[in-house]
C-alpha cells in the first residue's frame, strides 16, 4: 500500500506536468528530441501497451549502440544484452514516458508513448547516482563491520553498473585510492571483503545420544568481530537456513551425525541478497533480467581433522563497561544478577522453561515467554562479554547471545539478549541489543548531549523500541506513542492534532497530508503481527541529536531493515521521542520513508518546530 500511494502521488505529478508542457505529435516525430512508439487497438489500454513495446524497441535499438564492440562472449550478442538491459529500465524508470492519443476513430485507438532524449538522459543519470550511493554505503559499512551490508551494497552498485551504457567509464574518487573505474574497483572491493574475512570454531557441543553436533564460530573482519553478516552451510544433505552473525558469533549445526562426523565444515557467504531485492524495483529488475556475476571466493571449507575442541562454560564473570561510567558502575549485587541470569540461561538451554519463574516479575514473565514462544532458541557460549549497568530505576545486564529459529523461514537470527532487573532484583524486562556501534556512537556523545544516565536511558529506549516488534508486543508500543502522535509513512504524511506548536514545519508545501489515527495505526500493526510468525527488525545506522535545552527531546534516524515471514522491507525511520518521564517515554513524530528525499536527507528534527 506503502509503495502504491507514493506511485500514485508520482504519477499524477508526472501527469499534470506533462498536461502543461506536452508538444505536437509532429514535433516529436520530426524534431529528433524524442523516441517514440505508435500503438493501435480496439481498446484504448491495449493501444498504448503496444505504443509502450514499440517505445521500449526504440530504446533497445538505441542502447544497443551504446554497447557495440563492449560485451563479452558471456553477456550474449550485443542484441540480447541490449534487450536486457532496456528490460530494467522498462518497468522502472520509464515511468516519465508520456502517453498522448493520436486518434479513436470508428473504435480504433491509435496511441503514441515518448520520452524526450533529456528525459532518457536523466533515466542513466539516476542509476549512475543510485550506483554512487551504493558504493558509499558499501564503504560506510565495511568500516563499521557491517560485513553483510558492504557486500550487498557494493554487488547491487556492480549490477545497476552493468546496466548502465556508460558502465566502462563511470568513475568513483576513492579515499585511499583515488579515481577509480567502478567496473574494475567494485568487483575488488568485494573479493577484498572475502580476503580479509574468517571464519575460526572456537568450540563444539556434542550429544551422541541425538546423534547432534554443534559447531560455534568466531567471524572476524581484519581481527575484528563481525557485527553483520549472513551465510549457509552444507548440511550433507542441502544447505541450511542462512545464519546471521551478529557480534562475532555464528552456529552451524548438524543433526544424525555418527562418531566424529564431519570432518569439515563448507560455507557460503551471502552476497548477492537477491531475497531482498524485492524492495528496490530497479535491483530486483537487473536480477530478473541480466546474467549475474559470481563470486567463488565467497566459498570457505572449515577443516576440522585433528582438532580438539574443548567446552568452554557458558559463563565465565560478569564484568562492567569498559567506559566512565561515573555512578553507574557501582553495582552491589552483581553476583545475585550472575546467579539470576545463569539460572535463566541454563533454563533455557536445557528446555526446562518454567523452573526459572521465581526469577521474573509479572510483567518480567510474560515477556520471557513470548521470547521463548518466538522461535526456537538456543544459547550460544559467551566469554567475559556481560555488563552491568546500573540506571535510577533499573539494573541492566547485557548481552546474553542467542540463535532464534522458525519452522516457517529460511532464516536464523542471532540477537545479544538483555536483562533488565528492578529494584527487588527481579528480571522485569527483556530486549534485544542494538549494534555495538550504535550504542557507542550515542556513549561516546559529550556531556552536553546528556548525562551517563540520559545516554542509557536512550539505549535502553531503542533497544525495547526495537524488541516490541520483533516479539509483537502491541500493547508496549501502544504504550509509548502519543494519543496524537504524527505518523509519516513514504511521501505521504498521516497526522494528528499538532502538540504546542511543534509539527509547524512540516507543512503542505513540503509532503501531502492524510489522517491516520494512533488507533488505525495500531490496527494496522496488529493484522501485520497476527499474520507473521516472526519480525526482526535490524538497524544498520543511526543518528542522534538532541533539542537544543535541559529538555530530554531526543531525535533519532535509523536505517531499517525489516524482516517478517510475509514481508521484508528496508527504509528511513525517523523518531522524536519525549524521555523527560524515564518511567513513560513518549513517541510524538515517527516517520519512514523508502527513499532518502532527492536532496539526499531524511526527516530530522530540523522539519518540526519544537517549542
Amino acid at each position: 500500500m506503502k509503495k502504491i500511494l507514493i506511485a500514485l502521488f508520482l504519477f499524477f505529478s508526472v501527469f499534470m506536468l506533462s498536461a502543461q508542457n506536452q508538444p505536437s505529435v509532429q514535433e516529436i516525430q520530426s524534431s529528433g528530441n524524442y523516441l517514440y512508439g505508435i500503438g493501435q487497438a480496439d481498446e484504448y489500454r491495449q493501444a498504448d501497451n503496444n505504443a509502450l513495446d514499440h517505445l521500449i524497441t526504440q530504446i533497445t535499438v538505441r542502447v544497443e549502440s551504446y554497447f557495440v564492440g563492449k560485451t563479452t562472449e558471456v553477456e550474449g550478442t550485443v542484441e540480447e544484452f541490449a534487450q536486457s538491459v532496456v528490460k530494467t529500465y522498462s518497468n522502472v524508470s520509464l515511468v516519465s514516458a508520456k502517453s498522448v492519443l493520436i486518434s479513436d476513430r470508428k473504435g480504433k485507438y491509435e496511441v503514441m508513448r515518448y520520452i524526450s532524449l533529456r528525459d532518457m538522459e536523466q533515466v542513466y543519470a539516476n542509476r549512475k547516482n543510485k550506483i554512487i550511493d551504493f558504493v558509499q554505503a558499501g564503504i560506510k559499512a565495511e568500516s563499521n563491520l557491517r560485513i553483510g551490508d558492504a557486500l550487498k551494497n557494493y554487488y547491487w552498485g556492480l549490477l545497476l553498473l552493468q546496466s548502465h551504457k556508460d558502465r566502462d567509464a563511470l568513475t568513483y574518487d576513492f579515499p585511499d585510492d583515488g579515481s577509480r573505474l567502478l567496473m574494475s574497483a567494485l568487483p575488488e572491493l568485494i573479493n577484498n571483503v572475502f580476503t580479509h574475512l574468517d571464519f575460526e570454531v572456537k568450540n563444539t557441543e556434542w550429544r551422541p545420544s541425538e546423534k547432534y553436533k554443534a559447531f560455534f564460530l568466531q567471524v572476524t573482519y581484519n581481527g575484528k568481530p563481525v557485527d553483520n553478516l549472513d551465510f549457509a552451510f552444507w548440511t550433507g544433505r542441502g544447505y541450511s537456513n542462512t545464519v546471521s552473525v551478529r557480534s562475532g558469533l555464528g552456529l552451524t549445526e548438524f543433526y544424525d551425525v555418527v562418531s566424529d562426523q564431519p570432518d569439515k565444515i563448507k560455507l557460503t557467504v551471502e552476497y548477492a541478497y537477491e531475497n531482498k531485492s524485492g524492495y528496490d524495483q530497479e535491483v530486483n529488475a537487473v536480477f530478473q533480467n541480466m546474467r549475474l556475476p559470481y563470486f567463488d571466493r565467497s566459498e570457505f571449507v572449515l577443516s576440522l581433522a585433528k582438532q580438539n575442541f574443548e567446552a568452554q562454560p557458558q559463563i565465565v564473570k560478569i564484568e562492567t563497561q569498559k567506559i566512565d561510567f561515573e555512578k553507574l558502575n557501582k553495582v552491589d549485587q552483581s553476583r545475585n544478577l550472575r546467579k539470576s541470569v545463569i539460572k535463566v540461561v541454563g533454563a533455557i538451554d536445557g528446555r526446562n522453561y518454567g523452573s526459572v519463574r521465581d526469577q521474573f516479575t509479572d510483567e518480567g514473565w510474560l515477556v520471557y515467554n513470548e521470547l521463548i514462544a518466538n522461535g526456537n532458541v538456543k544459547i550460544l557460549p559467551f566469554v567475559d562479554t556481560l555488563k552491568v549497568i546500573q540506571m535510577e530505576e533499573a539494573t541492566i545486564v547485557r548481552a546474553v547471545p542467542m540463535r532464534f529459529s522458525f519452522k516457517n523461514n529460511s532464516r536464523d537470527f542471532i540477537e545479544q539478549v538483555v536483562f533488565t532487573f528492578d529494584k527487588s532484583q527481579k528480571i522485569d524486562a527483556i530486549s534485544f541489543a542494538i549494534s555495538d556501534k550504535a550504542i557507542d556512537d550515542i556513549v561516546s556523545r559529550s556531556h552536553r548531549f546528556g548525562t551517563v544516565e540520559d545516554k542509557y536511558q536512550l539505549i535502553d529506549f531503542l533497544e525495547h523500541y526495537k524488541t516490541a516488534y520483533c516479539l509483537k508486543r502491541l500493547d508496549y508500543i501502544e504504550s509509548i506513542f502519543a494519543d496524537n502522535a504524527l505518523i509519516i509513512v513514504g511521501n505521504v504524511v498521516r497526522k494528528a492534532e499538532p502538540i504546542d506548536g511543534m509539527y509547524a514545519k512540516a507543512g503542505r508545501e513540503q509532503v501531502e497530508f492524510i489522517e491516520l489515527s494512533k488507533t488505525e495505526y495500531l490496527e494496522r500493526l496488529s493484522r501485520v503481527f497476527s499474520s507473521n510468525e516472526f519480525v526482526n527488525i535490524h538497524f544498520e545506522e543511526n543518528i542522534v541529536q538532541k533539542v537544543n535545552g535541559d529538555s530530554k527531546l531526543y531525535g533519532i534516524q535509523i536505517k531499517q531493515d525489516y524482516y517478517s515471514a510475509t514481508y521484508a522491507d528496508k527504509g528511513y525511520l525517523f523518531l522524536m521521542i519525549d524521555l523527560n518521564d524515564s518511567l513513560n517515554p513518549k513517541i510524538y513524530v515517527r516517520t519512514w520513508q523508502p527513499e532518502r528525499n532527492p536532496d539526499g536527507s531524511i526527516f530530522g528534527l530540523n522539519d518540526f518546530f519544537v517549542n
